[in-house]
């Protein structure tokens, strides 16, 4: 009896063990799980809601108007603007706008957007850029004479001039490219000054690591001349990305054509730093767009341009074709680095907020440099995308011409397209 009792109650004992130790598994789960839940699940939800939600130039100018009443003069008693937010000087600008339409039906002093009449500029400017930025119509103009030229409206035409730039180097030359422009609500969505960086995963980082700055190309040969230097990891991360380097166009046919100062080599050859400064790289990246490493890659064969050489995702004229992530995100890169080479043309300086010529993040993820003796803060990928793959505020206009009865579409002379 013993001796038989014995090995049942060793599987019993067992068995018991099983299944207690499954049961505290399962509470100790779903008790992180809950806690988890309860930290950040609000967060979590709003973030993927707002994510969901179109982007309706209306929220912005309900947001003006509900926002308490601004006095320029109080923060700067040079500023002779009167002020742009509340509920009394929103519906004053508009007011002021409608009747310098009615007074004035061909536009005085225009000098971007030519060929518009008055009530189309109109019509733009309450739907594009006071919705886009998040302000009424005195932040950019006397309203008493909207024809009467001040700085922030000569700001605004340089930025418009930026717009059509990049619609006609960058975004209309995009594989695969669906009419997807770039326009003033694309990169300030609701924010006059002051637009992020860099996600705030990168500013929270914590990387006390220093690396030697330099670009190497495929061969590991350095593609600048720029003597190394030891720099803090998350400043040699952003100098990479803004000096951005294709060592050859991209071709099918050559599997080391396209790649950039931003790749690893096939064989090897990079330092330990260039690996961390890529790895940096990716990660901003894979934040700012809300996406993981497949987005842009095979990850059975990283060097390939494409997702999946197996499955078309589109056809075009007739003819299968293949979504080539890698491409566009090279062609993101160029278009980065060109803004840098180009920001002061466009766009007015910022006080300065630090002596030196060091680049710097903010604790809010603005990136300030030196430029040319003036500092400006600069954009990145988030600046646009914000942790979304396609920018939210991307402004779809394939074929739409501007509306006759002034419709507030996209003007032609900012599609890059003139």
């Amino acid at each position: 009896m013993q001796s038989g009792t014995r090995p049942r109650n060793r599987q019993l004992v067992v068995l018991a063990s099983i299944v207690g130790g499954a049961i505290v598994a399962i509470i100790t789960a779903t008790t992180f799980w809950w806690i988890y839940e309860l930290a950040t699940g609000p967060d979590r939800k709003a973030a993927a809601q707002a994510a969901a939600a179109p982007y309706n130039p209306s929220d912005n100018i309900r947001a003006i108007m509900q926002a308490p009443a601004n006095n320029p003069k109080a923060a700067d008693p040079a500023d002779t603007r009167e002020a742009w937010m509340g509920k009394v000087a929103y519906p004053a600008g508009v007011q002021a706008g409608q009747d310098y339409v009615a007074q004035f039906p061909q536009p005085k002093n225009v000098a971007v957007l030519k060929g518009m009449t008055t009530a189309q500029i109109w019509a733009y400017m309450q739907q594009h850029v006071s919705a886009a930025l998040g302000v009424g119509c005195q932040y950019c103009h006397n309203i008493a004479d909207f024809s009467i030229d001040i700085p922030q409206k000569i700001s605004a035409r340089l930025m418009m001039t930026l717009v059509n730039q990049l619609n006609k180097q960058f975004i209309t030359n995009l594989p695969h490219w669906r009419g997807n422009y770039v326009d003033c609500a694309t990169c300030h969505n609701g924010k006059p000054v002051n637009l992020t960086t860099v996600n705030d995963n990168f500013v929270q980082a914590k990387q006390p690591i220093k690396v030697v700055a330099e670009s190497v190309d495929f061969q590991g040969k350095p593609v600048r001349t720029k003597a190394p230097k030891l720099v803090d990891l998350k400043e040699a991360i952003l100098e990479q990305t803004y000096n951005y380097v294709v060592w050859k166009p991209y071709d099918p046919a050559d599997p080391t054509s396209g790649r950039g100062s931003l790749a690893l080599n096939y064989t090897g050859g990079r330092t330990q730093d260039q690996v961390n400064v890529t790895q940096g790289a990716m990660n901003l990246f894979s934040w700012s767009l809300g996406v993981g490493c497949t987005y842009c890659h095979n990850p059975r064969n990283f060097a390939n341009y494409e997702i999946s050489t197996e499955a078309p995702t589109l056809v075009v004229n007739g003819k299968p074709e293949y979504i080539a992530p890698r491409i566009k995100a090279q062609r993101m890169l160029l278009m980065t680095t060109w803004m840098i080479q180009n920001w002061n043309k466009y766009v007015l300086p910022r006080a300065a907020v630090q002596t030196g010529a060091k680049p710097y993040i903010s604790a809010t993820g603005q990136h300030i440099r030196n430029i040319g003796g003036s500092y400006f803060s600069v954009p990145g990928c988030d600046t646009c995308h914000n942790g979304i793959n396609i920018p939210k505020a991307s402004l779809n206009q394939v074929d739409v011409p501007v509306g006759e009865a002034g419709l507030p579409v996209l003007p032609t002379v900012l599609r890059g397209i003139e």
